[in-house]
């Protein structure tokens, strides 16, 4: 008689459980089609504080024929399984804490309902031993409590978030023990389990075999990098401080997160989890990086400009987009019958704000990735005018089988994720001119920073036909006109400066959008 497994089965073992990925000689129930059929799964990866926009934004091209941003480099080898949004957001400002509200609740005053990934777990947990997962890398934010987290339940309150990878790896894959000081008491999972495994190996057809292998030799890697960060030295003198680092990088830390991430999506152990990569005004140090000032500090990148400032901040931002590329490539590597886990998996990356320093909430990063079923990707989809993140999530829960008629302040869902039609972006027509009169310079044209690092608090509005008109202001005139909210947009500035040749304004005192909506108007 032929073995059938049940799909959810594991190993057993000595006082361990550990959990099985889909094998073929899993029992198949009556309605075989759907029971085949993975589950879709959701999973939310937040970059903090948001972005150096010239560096980030795309520039050139069409939705299908793009260049991809420098910041964008780390994962331009996944350009076929991401599709990337822009033009969204809101018309206005955003506090850091607003920021997190704001990236899964659609707006910062939906305050009463729960997140996003909230509801969608409720919606696919099925027999999933954990409804979901909130991560983190960072802890608590006590000044600003808000800032630290981006998943909320069904009054409105904040979900804890883990940040201990052999906790995590513990509550999902050993027995549990709330003590900490007996994690080293275990022996491995592994080691528990062999002789069921080899058992169930000898039964087990070739392919299933290689499933199986496969899957063991990731789980003892996950135990060998989570006992090398413990066992990693502290850098410092343990006498010299109260509370020491613990062992291990940043990266490490991170890498073995990601890992569980994958692990735990695979063993269908969860299908839904959220991991904060930082708080919206992360403090962290990226000393690994070679890195000695903080993540926050780095980001008001204007006020706060040095090219040695600047370049750290890219820094970590290529880091971001780096550990992106790690769990698009740890989903991809999975198999599911003739697709990948990240084929069966909505991936949702971005931050609550746009430009770092002066906390706009126009041009949001937003990329999404996998869903094959119900995203077109290897696209760069740029909306005509701002479009609300509720929007986006109203298609979210939409795709997970939510029926809601509005979400946060958002009634319609978002068009253009599966290919259908939207409205793309295009710059109305407008006649660009410079007028000067005694040392009063008054120019009409697009508004853009700066792609020079070493100006990178230098704004140029472009005029046809003539060289552009350089802004270099103070910090005063950035933050009061607001110069990065208007960023690429046609404006009336006026202001006073050099009136050469070479066209430069020090002082702003006036500026108008042509087409877009006055900041504060909308605030966000």
């Amino acid at each position: 008689m032929p073995l059938r497994l049940q799909r959810r089965a594991f190993l057993r073992g000595t006082g361990a459980l550990l959990p099985l990925p889909l094998l073929n000689l899993m029992e198949r129930p009556a309605r075989a089609a759907e029971a085949e059929r993975p589950p879709l799964r959701f999973v939310t990866l937040f970059k903090p504080n948001g972005v150096h926009p010239p560096s980030w934004n795309v520039s050139g091209g069409t939705e299908n024929d793009f260049r991809m941003s420098p910041l964008m480099k780390p994962f331009e080898r996944h350009r076929d399984d991401v599709l990337i949004l822009d033009n969204m957001g809101d018309w206005g400002f955003s506090s850091h804490a607003s920021s997190t509200r704001r990236f899964l609740s659609g707006h910062h005053e939906n305050k009463r309902s729960a997140s996003t990934d909230q509801l969608i777990a409720d919606r696919i947990q099925g027999d999933t031993p954990h409804r979901s997962l909130e991560l983190t890398t960072e802890g608590l934010f006590p000044n600003q409590v808000g800032c630290s987290y981006i998943s909320y339940d069904a009054t409105g309150a904040p979900i804890p978030r883990e940040s201990d990878p052999q906790l995590i790896f513990d509550r999902l894959f050993r027995s549990p023990h709330a003590d900490p000081r007996r994690r080293a008491e275990l022996t491995s999972v592994l080691d528990r389990v062999r002789d069921d495994a080899k058992s169930l190996a000898r039964r087990a057809g070739s392919e299933d075999r290689r499933t199986l292998d496969e899957y063991l030799e990731v789980v003892r890697t996950s135990e060998k990098r989570l006992a090398n960060i413990a066992a990693t030295p502290p850098r410092h003198d343990l006498a010299t401080f109260e509370r020491p680092g613990s062992g291990g990088t940043l990266d490490d830390q991170v890498e073995a997160m990601l890992e569980l991430v994958e692990l735990a999506l695979w063993t269908d152990q969860t299908r839904c989890i959220t991991y904060m990569l930082g708080n919206s005004n992360s403090r962290m140090i990226f000393d690994f990086l070679g890195i000695r000032e903080q993540h926050h500090y780095l980001s008001h990148f204007f006020r706060n400009f040095s090219r040695s400032n600047l370049e750290s901040l890219l820094k970590i931002s290529l880091w971001h987009m780096e550990k992106f590329d790690s769990l698009l490539t740890r989903l991809k590597s999975r198999r599911e019958g003739d697709r990948t886990l990240l084929d069966n998996t909505v991936v949702l990356y971005g931050s609550g704000m746009g430009h770092s320093d002066n906390h706009t909430v126009t041009r949001i990063p937003v990329v999404l990735a996998g869903g094959k079923d119900h995203l077109k990707t290897g696209r760069y989809v740029r909306y005509a005018e701002n479009q609300e993140l509720g929007r986006l999530h109203l298609s979210l829960l939409q795709m997970f089988g939510i029926d809601l008629d509005s979400f946060a302040r958002s009634k319609e869902p978002l068009p253009g994720l599966d290919g259908s039609d939207y409205e793309p972006y295009r710059e109305p027509a407008f006649e660009s001119w410079v007028k000067v009169e005694g040392n009063v310079i008054t120019v009409r044209g697009r508004i853009r920073m700066s792609d020079d690092l070493d100006e990178a608090r230098v704004f140029l509005v472009d005029v046809d036909d003539r060289p552009p008109v350089r802004v270099e202001v103070g910090f005063g005139d950035f933050h009061r006109f607001n110069l990065a909210y208007h960023c690429g947009t046609a404006v009336t500035l006026t202001g006073t400066g050099d009136t050469g040749d070479r066209k430069v304004i020090r002082k702003v005192t006036k500026i108008e959008s042509l087409f877009g909506k006055a900041p504060g108007t909308l605030n966000g």
